[in-house]
């Protein structure tokens, strides 16, 4: 068992970061519709090469897993949640397994290639931090990073403008001090969505961000 260097709030919030830039930008982008979201307390990342991860931030637990399209895949999901107490197993199993989902000879079955789990305070993985990011972790690398390093990587991958910047940044912040509260999108702000806007919208809501009556 390996304690990770990973910060539990700092990922929670690059992960919410990551979902709002993709948000604003994907009126633009709307093939990338994929990329991320947000399902309730899950957030699920996808990228065009055939992996997904998904990370159930749970008021009890913190369940990350990955598929990786380049590296073997365990039969067992669960063996890389050995040891691991009941209770997360029970996010596991329930909430992010749930999202990583592949055919297996007509079942349904959870296949993962690396996994993480743990508290608010820290977490930890059967697969050292290299071997986790080598096997899917790396979908996450900007996730990881703190919000003020993170939006200058956002902003070159989207080819984001100051506008788009602005806008992300406060929501980002009203986001985290809304404490679960509704934040509000002003129809001044939907200046900075391009393209199709309908695209954004969706995307906002799944982070409870809606547009003002």
């Amino acid at each position: 068992m390996y304690e990770i260097p990973i910060e539990p709030r700092q990922l929670y919030e690059g992960c919410i970061l990551a979902a709002i830039a993709h948000a604003v930008s994907v009126g633009l982008y709307p093939e990338l519709d994929y990329e991320h979201s947000w399902d309730n307390m899950t957030y699920c990342t996808n990228d065009s090469a055939g992996s997904r991860g998904a990370i159930t931030f749970h008021p009890d637990g913190i369940v990350g897993v990955f598929q990786c399209a380049d590296s073997d895949s365990p039969a067992d999901a669960l063996r890389l949640f050995d040891g691991a107490p009941d209770a997360i197993l029970e996010i596991a199993q329930s909430e992010a397994l749930q999202y990583v989902l592949s055919d297996i000879e007509g079942v349904a079955t959870p296949v993962i290639t690396a996994a993480f789990y743990g508290t608010w305070e820290q977490l930890f993985s059967t697969q050292s931090m290299y071997e986790l990011m080598d096997c899917g972790g790396n979908m996450i690398r900007t996730q990881l990073l703190p919000s003020q390093d993170a939006l200058p990587v956002w902003q070159e991958y989207y080819d984001l403008d100051a506008s788009q910047i602005e806008l992300i940044h406060r929501l980002f912040r009203q986001k985290m001090n809304a404490q679960g509260n509704s934040v509000v999108l002003l129809h001044d702000d939907m200046k900075a969505l391009y393209g199709d806007t309908e695209e954004c919208l969706v995307s906002l809501k799944e982070l409870n961000i809606t547009v003002s009556k």
